[in-house]
């Protein structure tokens, strides 16, 4: 019964991630999984391209969030997952840490389109 309860939690949580970060105004909606079945994640996209994958991690009691490596991560999370591979992966086990990972996804947003612009108007040789 207590893994049942976990888990409808962590559904929960994630539905409430992704509908903040997509009604936030920032052009981030959820993407298409392409895969047979229930598909075992959900894609966040932005301006053409992945921003991060959402999985359910019920054996470690919380969700990951792999930003895609298209994206510069703004910073350091105390979210973040030191030994992921890839531009950010952040573990979210408790409701309280929701805010963080959703500040870093907006930030992360933030700092790519920031860098994008600088190079485009740095000057080319």
């Amino acid at each position: 019964m207590q893994y049942e309860e976990q888990n409808r939690d962590l559904h929960q949580w994630m539905n409430e991630i992704v509908r903040v970060v997509t009604h936030s105004g920032e052009r981030i909606f959820e993407g298409i999984v392409m895969t047979p079945g229930p598909p075992p994640y959900r894609r966040l996209d932005c301006d053409g391209r992945a921003l991060a994958y959402l999985r359910l991690r019920s054996r470690k009691g919380g969700i990951r969030i792999d930003i895609s490596g298209l994206w510069v991560p703004p910073r350091r999370s105390p979210l973040s997952i030191p030994t992921a591979s890839g531009a950010a992966s952040l573990m979210v086990r408790q409701h309280e840490e929701i805010g963080e990972a959703v500040s870093f996804l907006f930030e992360t947003v933030q700092t790519t389109r920031q860098a994008i612009r600088a190079q485009a108007s740095s000057p080319r040789m």
